[in-house]
Parts: structure tokens; sequence; C-alpha cells
């Protein structure tokens, strides 16, 4: 990757059916998970903190938050409206995730970031799942992923079928020694769907 200005965005506008309840507003340490997602990235990035979504005001140094330009057509139009919006904040580069990752720290942000080189998405591949929800893109796929919606596509799948994709191993990430020390298990991408798996999330913190 180049010595270019990243940015962070959080998806937040998801409807959190399975959680019952927003999961954005679930509490975490001492604030909420929000707060706790945006709080890694502003530690793992220079750039600013983009969060889609989310219908209540976000208070921070960096944050821009944004609107889904069209809610309900999944996470593809997330990924649109953040890359759009980081990109016209000056930033070729983001990270980007969902809200829901409790267990998310600086060093996997790092290690994904720095594993972009010239691809478009860095992409990790964990026990046979892709993560575009904890990857990294070129900021240029945002209109290009606006593109694919308005021509009916819906998967992040589709975005990467037409893009430059490095594809990341649990090996790939864990050859950075800043991210194997902390979190040798990658749990970073542990999401919580359920209150089940959020309960789990804070007895592993403990």
């Amino acid at each position: 990757m180049s010595d270019t200005t990243a940015a962070g965005v959080v998806l937040a506008g998801g409807r959190s059916t399975r959680m019952g309840t927003d999961k954005a507003t679930l509490t975490w340490a001492d604030g909420t998970l929000l707060d706790h997602v945006v709080g890694v990235l502003t530690e793992a990035v220079a750039g600013p903190v983009v969060v889609v979504g989310f219908a209540r005001p976000v208070h921070a140094g960096r944050v821009i938050a944004v609107p889904d330009d069209e809610p309900g057509r999944g996470p593809l139009q997330g990924i649109a409206t953040g890359l759009t919006t980081a990109g016209r904040a000056g930033c070729d580069v983001a990270f980007l995730c969902s809200v829901d990752l409790p267990l998310l720290h600086a060093a996997y942000v790092a290690a994904v970031l720095g594993s972009l080189g010239d691809a478009e998405v860095a992409l990790p591949v964990l026990d046979g799942h892709r993560q575009p929800l904890a990857a990294a893109y070129r900021t240029a796929l945002g209109p290009r992923a606006s593109d694919l919606l308005a021509a009916g596509a819906r998967r992040p799948a589709e975005l990467f079928a037409v893009s430059a994709v490095r594809e990341l191993s649990a090996s790939d990430l864990l050859a950075d020694p800043a991210l194997r020390a902390v979190d040798p298990d990658l749990e970073a991408v542990r999401d919580v769907d359920t209150p089940e798996e959020y309960a789990a999330a804070r007895d592993r913190r403990r």
C-alpha cells in the first residue's frame, strides 16, 4: 500500500433482527459497540471514520455520519455509500467493517490495510468464509458498487467479481507479528448476531 491516508468505514444500519435490538447501541466496555468500533478505527487510521446508516447523532473527533443512500439493499449499498464518502474526504483506501465486531482491534485493521498492496480489495478468507465486512478497499470502488446496485446487484461478491481482489488466509494475516502477538486465533472477525453470541463475546473479554 502506498503512503496514503486511510479512512475507516463502519456499517451500522443493519436491522439487527436476530439480536432483537440495535447492535450499535449494545453496551461494550464504557460505551456502546459503535463507540468501541469507532474508537478502534480512530486509533488505526489517520483519516476520517465514516459511519453509515446509524439513525442517531454520532459525536467523535473524526467521524462523518451518513445515512444509507437506499436502506434495505444490503451490505453492498453500505459499501458503496461508505467508500464513496471516504473517497470524497480525500482517502484512497479504507478499512471497512460492520458494527457488530466487539473483538476488533487496531492490529487487525493495520494488518489488513498493510496487505492491500496494488489490489483493489484485501479480503480475509477465514475458516472457508470470506470476510467482506472486515476488509480493506480502494475507495474508487464506491462508484463501481453504486453502478452494480443500479444494475440489480446486491451482494459484495458481485463487486469482487469485477475487482482485483487479494484474498488473505489466516497464515497470511498471522505473518504480521503485531497481529500474531495479540490475536493468534483472529477473534477480531467474530461478529455477534444473537444475544447468545453477544454474551459469549462479553465472557471472552473478561
